[in-house]
């Protein structure tokens, strides 16, 4: 009889880790910890294969429980900290007046004590029902909690609430307090232990974050990646299986100058308010996913087959007879039935789960296709890509429709499209080059940009609303009120009459730094309440956790997307999208803005008012930045936006009076962690480079920031192997910190360029310093880099006719583009060095492949790909007869047939 893994690891063994990682602070340790699980259970899966052949060792249970978050397989559980306080006061009776439900419903709150009871939900819980559970484990299995979570998972439709309380109440009769906590957490998805996702998806395998780059699909990856000894060959995207999609780079209008630097043509398209899907289909057969690898395929509105559900059904009779299998990138849009019109999720709708009764349906906008009749396009430009995404379908209104593009090539054509956007009411624009490639999760440099009008200062009506209430927040910030309930003020008839009345319209967290946070705290601290005030009207559900009197309040500026109807909120308003902009100091309580102020914005009886106020013009790009200042303190004390205002304590003077910029980080530190790791060493960060200026860090040179500061050439912009080098770097060496080392710069100045020059040469080998293992490698990379020659124009040629006559030695290959197949071929420097121009990739440029023997499948692959029929496949010999000969010899011979 086959016996899985998980039956074999006790819950207890998993829970003793998960609790040595989360109290060990040291990220080496933690890696450790988890590393030797790990190795553990590979172990019993190891010994449990050799006795049971049949065996299912796979860690993917085990891995799941680790990484709740990533879990697709199951589904959400949708239960949070609430419905779960409920659910365990339920289990064991309690009723809503006893002290143990009220510590477990206020579980953000401090206890009457004083005292913190750890740092979240199911610390609380564990503080409350621990003497109600097993004081011993009974041995409850990694195999018995999957199937737990899997019967009160929402795919479990038929489980009642009344069952469900059952089902727990089981449970806590098998699992001891501690156990129960743990459980907590993998149920709420965040396990809180000081380590990311992708230290212990390395651990797991070096390979894992490789293919997590493509795939959300923890089960797939823990299916091809079994051997952590074993590399990963592949880790390609695949027809059925989720891949993360390409994402959009930010872009405000005030920058879009800046894409047409290069004569760059764009397509033009409406940003969608959706739900970011893609379609599989081969041979018939349909899957969905979303954004986050969720299969809604057997959902009403989708299905599996023609005969199986709404959308397929369609798909089924308007796909191009000749198209038998595809991936499509898109947007799942609700459409309304009756009004014929999009609806968006700012209307509380959820495509995913649509019902034949309901007044919309679901219709797919593909923006893009990224397999076509099984060949992978994602080398291919995005304007091919189009063209074949416009030809496999029909389109059918409501139901199926391409993303209408529109091409653009300078900023007056990309601000009348934005415009026309802000006048539709439209969430804003997506604008991609035209010969941009598909790059799955990656962000920045792709080529693709995202427009709205919020990104801007000067272009969306921004709100003053007073803070009425708080919700304590969790983790560090437990005991601390970490998101504020926002309110707007009933008009009083008489002039100087301070108003009466407050109505609550919005929470938000948004836009709070530290900084703020601390500093609305030591101000409001004396003056929260638990009652709420009589002049204040809440939200019908989620009561702030405090309250407090109006005229003890600040004004807060808020940013929003757009004003939507809500039944949540007394004058049937909120905002969508809310974040803190500003603290208004300089505003007294009573000036918040009012409700007849507020409902003035709102243009007509629609669900979704934006708040634009007015459209963009050339001058916003024109205009020159001027730094803003942000009243924090007091009326009388700014903090310019242009410096970094967290204030960290230093650890050293190391960067003493140093002014330093820093761009943008990378996945392994992001800005603000480079930015807070400067100021432990006294260094003065700022956000806007200035003469002096000292240097500027860029973590990705391919954002538009990024491309620009590299470009001007005015700063010395260093990568992240200056921060890591001048941060760890012994005392003794400190003077060595004025100068940069040439491999850690992307550009600099005049006059480091000449101190570079005095110290090392081209191929960063030092003249004052010995040479060692690692400088030599450093130089050999450099000179093994290779050079590309272009083609010859025709003065060059007619100069180098002049010099060696009719037929030069030196250029014989000059109007040969060529790639290897194998990169290590000694012809390919024969080649270069007669003025063949070498490429890495094929691309419509190509005249000759060259191999080194007939095996050729993947290049005819490619080539046919790519269509390029014209492209010869040629054996690496003729470039070595041609050598020999000094010409160019007949090529039939050497010729390999496709």
């Amino acid at each position: 009889m086959a016996i899985a893994l998980e039956a074999k690891i006790e819950f207890k063994q998993l829970c003793d880790t998960l609790e040595d990682v989360a109290k060990t602070h040291d990220i080496k340790k933690k890696e450790q910890i988890l590393q030797t699980f790990i190795d553990t259970c590979r172990n019993v899966g190891d010994k449990l294969k050799i006795e049971y052949s049949e065996s299912d060792v796979s860690l993917y249970p085990i891995l799941r429980l680790i990484l709740p978050d990533l879990e697709r397989q199951r589904g959400p559980h949708n239960l949070k900290q609430v419905s779960l306080a409920n659910l365990y006061a339920h289990v064991y009776g309690f009723a809503k007046n006893s002290d143990s439900y009220k510590k477990l419903a206020n579980y953000r709150d401090l206890l009457s004590s004083g005292k913190f009871i750890g740092n979240d939900f199911a610390d609380r819980a564990y503080c409350v029902l621990n003497k109600k559970l097993p004081r011993i484990s009974t041995g409850f299995t990694i195999a018995r909690i999957n199937e737990f979570l899997d019967s009160i998972s929402e795919r479990n439709t038929n489980v009642t609430r009344q069952q469900k309380i059952e089902t727990f109440r089981v449970l806590f009769r098998q699992i001891t307090g501690f156990e129960m906590k743990w459980m907590t957490r993998i149920i709420l998805k965040d396990l809180r232990l000081g380590i990311g996702t992708q230290r212990i998806l390395h651990i797991y395998h070096p390979d894992a974050n490789d293919k997590f780059l493509v795939t959300n699909d923890l089960r797939e990856i823990c299916d091809q990646l079994r051997n952590p000894k074993i590399k990963l060959k592949e880790c390609g995207i695949q027809i059925f299986t989720h891949f993360k999609p390409m994402l959009l780079e930010r872009c405000n209008i005030e920058n879009i100058g800046k894409l047409f630097r290069d004569n760059d043509l764009y397509y033009v398209q409406t940003k969608y308010d959706g739900e970011r899907s893609q379609l599989h289909m081969k041979n018939g057969k349909f899957k969905y996913l979303t954004r986050r690898g969720y299969d809604i395929t057997n959902k009403y509105g989708y299905g599996e087959t023609g005969s199986s559900g709404f959308l397929t059904a369609v798909f089924t009779r308007c796909l191009n007879p000749n198209c038998h299998s595809f991936i499509l990138d898109g947007e799942l849009m609700a459409w309304h039935k009756e009004k014929r019109i999009f609806s968006t999720k700012g209307m509380n709708l959820d495509v995913k789960n649509l019902s034949a009764s309901s007044r919309h349906q679901p219709c797919f906008v593909a923006f893009d296709m990224i397999l076509h009749n099984d060949i992978l396009l994602i080398d291919i430009p995005y304007k091919d890509r189009l063209k074949l995404l416009n030809g496999i379908f029909t389109e059918e209104e409501g139901s199926l429709t391409v993303c209408q593009s529109t091409l653009i090539s300078n900023r007056e054509e990309l601000i009348k499209e934005f415009n026309t956007c802000l006048r539709n009411n439209e969430e804003g624009l997506v604008i991609k080059k035209c010969n941009m490639k598909y790059k799955p999760n990656i962000r920045d440099g792709n080529g693709c940009y995202k427009i709205k009008a919020e990104y801007s200062d000067n272009l969306v009506q921004d709100i003053d609303l007073i803070i009425l209430g708080g919700y304590y927040g969790e983790g560090k910030y437990t005991g601390i009120i970490k998101s504020f309930m926002m309110g707007v003020v009933a008009p009083t008839n008489k002039e100087r009459e301070n108003p009466s009345q407050f109505f609550s319209i919005v929470s938000v967290s948004t836009g709070i730094r530290d900084e703020m946070l601390r500093h609305l705290q030591t101000k409001l601290a004396p003056y929260w309440i638990k009652e709420r005030p009589e002049n204040i009207v809440g939200p019908k559900r989620n009561q702030p956790d405090m309250w407090i009197h109006p005229e003890h309040s600040i004004i807060l500026t808020i940013r929003a997307t757009e004003i939507v109807r809500s039944n949540e909120y007394p004058i049937g308003y909120s905002l969508r999208f809310p974040r803190v902009t500003n603290v208004r100091m300089d505003k007294p309580w009573y000036s918040s803005c009012t409700t007849l102020e507020l409902l003035s914005l709102t243009k007509d009886e629609g669900m979704i008012q934006k708040l634009t106020k007015r459209e963009a013009t050339l001058h916003d790009i024109d205009r020159v930045p001027v730094s803003k200042l942000q009243k924090v303190a007091s009326r009388s004390k700014s903090i310019e936006h242009n410096v970094y205002d967290k204030r960290v304590v230093p650890l050293t003077r190391l960067l003493d009076g140093k002014e330093i910029c820093v761009i943008n980080g990378t996945d392994e530190l992001s800005k603000e962690q480079i930015e807070e790791i400067l100021q432990q060493h006294s260094a003065r960060v700022v956000q806007n480079p200035i003469n002096t200026t000292f240097c500027v860090i860029v973590g990705n040179n391919r954002t538009i920031r990024g491309k620009e500061v590299v470009n001007n050439g005015k700063y010395d912009v260093v990568t992240l192997d200056w921060v890591k080098r001048v941060t760890n770097i012994n005392r003794s060496d400190w003077t060595s910190l004025i100068d940069f080392l040439p491999w850690e710069l992307l550009c600099s100045r005049a006059i480091t360029r000449r101190q570079l020059t005095e110290n090392y040469d081209e191929y960063y080998d030092s003249f004052v310093v010995d040479a060692d293992e690692e400088s030599l490698k450093r130089s050999f990379d450099k000179i093994a880099k290779p050079i590309i020659f272009e083609v010859l124009d025709e003065q060059e040629k007619d100069m180098n006719k002049e010099l060696f006559g009719s037929t030069s030695p030196y250029s014989l290959f000059g109007d040969i583009i060529g790639l290897f197949e194998n990169q290590s071929c000694n012809a390919k420097f024969k080649f270069r060095f007669m003025s063949g121009t070498i490429k890495d990739n094929i691309d419509s440029s190509v005249t000759h492949v060259f191999v080194e023997d007939n095996d050729t499948s993947a290049i005819v692959r490619d080539t046919k790909a790519y269509k390029q029929i014209s492209t010869k496949i040629v054996k690496c010999k003729w470039i070595g007869e041609c050598f020999r000969n000094g010409r160019i010899c007949e090529i039939t011979d050497y010729l390999i047939t496709q």
